[in-house]
């Protein structure tokens, strides 16, 4: 099965001269409609536990400073905050109870089964699946934040060239 969605080149919105115009064109546009857009809000929803409502406050400002999030977005940051909240509720529901599943005897001592898992830690693991795949939408993880940052101040060699080395930092100056 084809993975359509990540399928070809990144996404970019990048505008500057690197960028075929027909690229460059629709990311314009992009821009354009995408400033129409209303402002995500500031405060989390009331629906939110405290740990999402916690998540929420933190990641609103850096996402508004990119620039790529708006209320639209809203029901996927909801999302994750939410199944962020659940992976740290199963998370501490492990660390106490072990990654094992367990039974009590008849003497009333807990019999650990290791052939079998904590629910929590399978809770756990989706909630990582769910958090990955909504982190790349919302431009969370590197990747996808680099294909949406333009590119900026790219200086140039003496002979008007641009020395993409300059990008790169090895530690010294070139």
């Amino acid at each position: 099965m084809v993975n359509k969605r990540n399928a070809g080149r990144k996404r970019t919105t990048r505008t500057d001269d690197g960028l075929r115009s027909d690229r460059r064109e629709r990311n314009l546009e992009f821009q354009e409609k995408q400033g129409e857009l209303n402002e995500l809000q500031d405060t989390a929803p009331n629906h939110l536990d405290d740990i999402g409502r916690a998540l929420w406050r933190k990641l609103v400002p850096d996402l508004k400073k990119l620039g790529t999030i708006k209320q639209i977005d809203t029901v996927n940051l909801e999302s994750f905050c939410s199944s962020y909240s659940t992976y740290r509720m199963a998370e501490e529901n492990v660390a106490q109870q072990g990654i094992f599943a367990y039974t009590i005897d008849e003497a009333g001592i807990k019999v650990v089964d290791f052939s079998k898992k904590n629910p929590a830690y399978s809770i756990m693991n989706d909630s990582i699946k769910t958090l990955k795949s909504l982190a790349a939408d919302l431009g969370l993880s590197f990747d996808s934040r680099s294909g949406q940052l333009v590119p900026s101040d790219i200086t140039t060699n003496g002979n008007g060239e641009n020395n993409n080395l300059r990008l790169v930092s090895f530690g010294a100056e070139i």
